[in-house]
């Protein structure tokens, strides 16, 4: 049977969003892990309601007489930055693995360097500085390396699977604290404290698998 190019036009293509669509949305369609989406989202949810509610007081303590905020004004503000970071967000999980790992190694480590140059050139607001001054607005870098630094952390303990020799463990330890030292200067002991618990965390998964999935579990059953 000889196949013609008008045969071969005809051929029906895969569904959208079907088990046989090969598009990058359609992989992810199907390889996205939906129960962490789903937390994320009621998570985003859950913040813009504490926003929303905290609101008012916040305005009417910064307004006065000669300036007034809107009672919703944190609330529309934290509303625009998650319209901004979902899409992000989506767009960051559609990346090929290789290509989201060198994203958060760059960003690991440019966000390491924003972090060293807050206690120099920092904003101070409330007795803390914590932030970076770009343009007429700021942007706290630990923030944004949280995400990087997770990966950057994984990745780095990963690569004791290809070499038993790499002391990836003290290393890991290393960069943690410098970290630590770079937040207890601003002062921030909470994101510290977040930066520390995240490293222990993966360790405990790298050294034992097992175990760490059952403490996960653990945690997330009391939780």
């Amino acid at each position: 049977m000889i196949t013609t190019p008008a045969a071969v036009a005809r051929k029906p293509k895969p569904p959208r969003l079907g088990r046989s669509d090969r598009s990058t949305i359609g992989l992810w369609f199907w390889e996205i892990d939906r129960m962490l989406l789903l937390l994320v989202m009621v998570l985003i949810s859950i913040g813009l309601i504490a926003v929303a509610a905290a609101s008012p007081a916040s305005t009417h303590r910064y307004s006065d007489v000669s300036f007034q905020l809107a009672p919703l004004h944190y609330f529309w503000r934290q509303l625009m930055w998650v319209c901004l970071g979902f899409p992000a967000m989506i767009a960051v999980s559609m990346l090929p693995q290789h290509v989201a790992r060198r994203g958060a190694l760059v960003a690991a480590g440019f966000f390491l360097l924003c972090l060293a140059a807050v206690p120099l050139v920092g904003v101070e607001a409330n007795g803390a500085r914590r932030w970076l001054g770009v343009g007429i607005s700021q942007f706290q870098p630990s923030e944004f390396l949280k995400p990087a630094y997770v990966v950057a952390m994984a990745w780095l303990l990963s690569l004791r699977a290809q070499d038993a020799s790499l002391p990836v463990v003290p290393l890991s330890g290393l960069v943690t604290g410098v970290i630590a030292i770079l937040l207890m200067m601003q002062p921030d002991f909470g994101k510290m404290m977040i930066f520390a618990a995240s490293r222990l965390a993966m360790v405990m998964v790298r050294a034992c698998p097992g175990a760490g999935l059952a403490f996960w579990r653990a945690a997330a059953a009391l939780a």
